[in-house]
């Protein structure tokens, strides 16, 4: 922090979890910005006010337009000089703009990438603080008073924080950093050990975080529950996003440990009432009886597993692991079936995000499900290990020299 100047404290009111969670990274991410504290309520963020004493306060309502009205004018008439940052989807939202009055309104639209946030959350700091009285108040910059000075000055600060996103490696790695240990931290430290089964998982991260997982979960009746899943976003949206997926399928699969489809509902339900929309996650999720074999999965818009039949005379047999549902967190109406199959020994089961099958190469060619399957397909008689290597392995050379753009999750399981 520069010894020379004052934090600019920041205090930050959300209405839903997983984006305060977000705003907040994001505020203690900028230098000179101090976080105070967090609030969920309009109660909550007034109290947190008397006591911190904010330079600037970011209100996050989306759920009451009304609720915002009452807040910012609240805040203004109690602290006149803070200056108030209000979240909108985007800036012809419709509110009772007039209602407003001389309050210093600055309006972001939600609808930004996290660079051009911060951007535009330095440029208000940057600004005088307008003054009190009304006749002699300018228009701030991101002020309501003036839709057409807020477009431009916005796009303003979001062309400059283009340009500075693109020259700043330390600040992208370090959030790359960031997003990357989020990940690292919900992925199971090692495959389950069950009697008569061999388990192998990799997960190999793009660059870019885009938020794949998978997770293994104990049921009760010596059941194990296991996820492989896509988020929507990259970066750190999509590592808090996979933090908050994850941790509803390990509440719902204990809750439901027979009927994958229920807990498929209840995740979705949960996604929709606590988080924006455009946030969804693919997902495909099975109850494994390990002594009978019995698989009980439900597809949530997740590519197809495979099941891989292998005889004790070679003859080897393909059964594809269909969507059975939309993908989780799209629509109130959706609802998904589940399927049952049983798993025989020697058989080969493949799980993987799209990571695989549409990795490119340098000619823009993707890698596909029918690649993925002629190398499944050669290695069937041969160990989970040996097939989840010579896969990861045909995908790199696949790929070759070209950047790879998303993550890769792959689970391999073989019944001995």
């Amino acid at each position: 922090m520069n010894p020379l100047k004052s934090a600019t404290r920041v205090a930050l009111a959300s209405d839903q979890a997983i984006y305060r969670k977000g705003l907040s990274s994001l505020i203690m991410s900028i230098k000179d910005f101090q976080l105070v504290g967090e609030a969920q309520s309009v109660v909550e963020i007034v109290e947190l006010c008397k006591l911190t004493q904010p330079t600037l306060v970011l209100l996050d309502f989306k759920s009451s337009a009304e609720q915002a009205h009452f807040l910012v004018n609240e805040i203004h008439s109690l602290w006149p000089a803070m200056k108030i940052v209000l979240l909108l989807d985007c800036p012809e939202e419709t509110l009772p703009l007039e209602e407003f009055g001389s309050v210093p309104l600055y309006l972001f639209s939600r609808d930004v990438n996290e660079e051009e946030f911060k951007a535009a959350l330095m440029q208000v700091e940057r600004d005088p603080s307008p003054p009190i009285e009304k006749e002699e108040m300018p228009h701030p910059v991101f002020s309501h008073t003036n839709f057409t000075v807020f477009e431009k000055d916005l796009e303003e600060a979001f062309t400059a924080a283009r340009s500075a996103a693109a020259d700043n490696e330390e600040f992208t790695n370090r959030e790359l950093a960031m997003a990357g240990k989020i990940q690292a931290d919900i992925l199971p430290e090692e495959s389950p050990h069950l009697d008569g089964w061999e388990i192998v998982t990799a997960l190999q991260p793009a660059r870019e975080t885009s938020g794949d997982f998978y997770d293994f979960i104990p049921l009760s009746n010596h059941k194990i529950g296991f996820v492989v899943a896509d988020v929507s976003d990259k970066g750190m949206g999509a590592a808090l996003f996979m933090a908050l997926s994850s941790t509803l399928f390990r509440t719902y699969a204990v809750r439901f440990p027979t009927l994958p489809a229920i807990t498929m509902s209840a995740v979705s339900e949960r996604i929709l009432s606590d988080t924006r929309g455009n946030m969804f996650v693919t997902a495909f999720f099975g109850i494994l009886e390990p002594v009978t074999g019995r698989l009980t999965y439900a597809n949530a818009g997740h590519p197809p597993g495979f099941l891989i039949g292998v005889s004790g005379k070679g003859k080897i047999s393909l059964s594809e692991l269909k969507t059975t549902g939309m993908a989780l967190g799209v629509s109130e109406q959706a609802r998904w079936t589940q399927k049952t199959i049983r798993i025989s020994p020697g058989d080969l089961l493949i799980l993987y995000t799209d990571g695989i099958t549409e990795a490119q190469n340098e000619k823009g060619d993707f890698f596909g499900e029918d690649r993925l399957l002629d190398v499944a397909l050669a290695y069937a008689s041969h160990s989970a290990a040996e097939v989840h290597r010579a896969i990861l392995n045909e995908v790199q050379h696949f790929v070759g020299a070209a950047r790879r753009s998303d993550d890769i999750a792959l689970i391999v399981v073989r019944r001995l």
